[in-house]
């Protein structure tokens, strides 16, 4: 087998985490496989009339180290995400940006500490005020631990506009990462980018490279308490498709992505849902030349995330805010500001 390219740039890793050698899925872990013969599956029907996509961004501003009544010390984090939408619709696509409807771009900021007592955090910001909601994540103990946190309120973020979006039927609603929608609508789809697990024994997993472009496997189900943020412990419907084919250069997995419905959707409804996906997604997928997550970061999602990074504001303006903050604030001192290389900066 000659030596091929994974097409992600360098500084987001790969798009397969998996080994695709290896079949070592826990007891209990691997997937039932249905819809009948397993070979490569052409769609049918129409593309759905409309695409709906919900994604976020997230970003650490900064570490921090709280100093304890009884002596002891807690790290901290001030954090910031944005969620939303993008709406695709024939020839035309725009960010769903309304207000006071539930479907709108949401930036939010927590100020997150592992253990004591935090408070919310208010900064000026001109006019208008960065607000960091406090809370103590229960099993957080590390600052890589907060960042996990921080992530973990992101996804809940963005599967709450994603069950609110997916209440209108007309449209085929995606969710970036594994399914966690607690109420989902019957036309909503998990959109896995990065692979960290097949759940395919390796006689399935060799359809993959051979898929045409919009093509998909049969459907499968994830049994519920899977890993890549998965903590509904709900089962899945899933199903690989091939999103773009790059080139004989690029290996011929790195075009593929998964892609999982609600387990409780009855299957003729699910293999409808997969169907429509792969007919509507590969018209969006991204290239190479404009987006470093190509094929996979869908195009109208790297716009989306461009207007939701600049949403969160520049990062240096809301780090320089917060420094000020703390050198402003009156005794008691509360808090003490990490700077970038470690070493501490004002109190709060």
């Amino acid at each position: 087998m000659p030596l091929r390219l994974l097409p992600w740039s360098p500084e987001y890793g790969s798009a397969l985490q998996a080994d695709p050698d290896s079949y070592d899925e826990p007891d209990g872990m691997a997937a039932e496989t249905f819809e009948g013969e397993w070979r490569a599956r052409r769609p049918s029907g129409d593309p759905p009339a409309a695409v709906q996509i919900v994604d976020g961004v997230r970003r650490v501003e900064a570490h921090a180290l709280d100093d304890l009544p009884d002596g002891e010390t807690a790290f901290g984090l001030f954090g910031s995400y944005a969620v939303g939408a993008v709406r695709c619709e024939g020839d035309r696509s725009w960010v769903l940006d309304g207000e006071g409807d539930g479907e709108g771009l949401r930036v939010l900021r927590s100020y997150l500490q592992a253990g004591g007592e935090p408070r919310d955090r208010e900064i000026a910001a001109g006019s208008a005020r960065l607000r960091f909601r406090a809370s103590t994540p229960p099993t957080a103990r590390t600052p890589n631990d907060l960042v996990a946190a921080l992530n973990r309120l992101m996804l809940d973020e963005e599967a709450r506009l994603a069950e609110t979006l997916s209440a209108d039927e007309s449209a085929l609603t995606l969710v970036d990462g594994p399914l966690r929608l607690r109420a989902p609508g019957p036309r909503v789809a998990g959109y896995v980018k990065r692979t960290y697990r097949w759940y395919l024994e390796p006689r399935q997993r060799a359809l993959l490279p051979d898929l045409a472009v919009g093509e998909r496997t049969p459907l499968f189900r994830i049994p519920g308490g899977g890993e890549e943020g998965d903590r509904g412990g709900r089962d899945r419907t899933a199903w690989y498709m091939r999103l773009a084919d790059l080139g004989p250069h690029v290996h011929p997995l790195a075009g593929i992505v998964r892609l999982e419905a609600p387990g409780g959707l009855p299957r003729d409804k699910a293999a409808r849902l997969a169907d429509e996906c792969a007919l509507a997604l590969p018209r969006l997928a991204s290239s190479p030349v404009r987006d470093p997550r190509a094929p996979q970061n869908l195009t109208p999602v790297g716009a989306l995330e461009s207007l939701l990074t600049r949403r969160l504001g520049e990062r240096e303006w809301v780090r320089r805010l917060i420094a000020s903050a703390l050198r402003a604030a009156p005794e008691p001192l509360e808090g003490a500001l990490l700077s970038s290389n470690g070493a501490g900066g004002a109190r709060w």
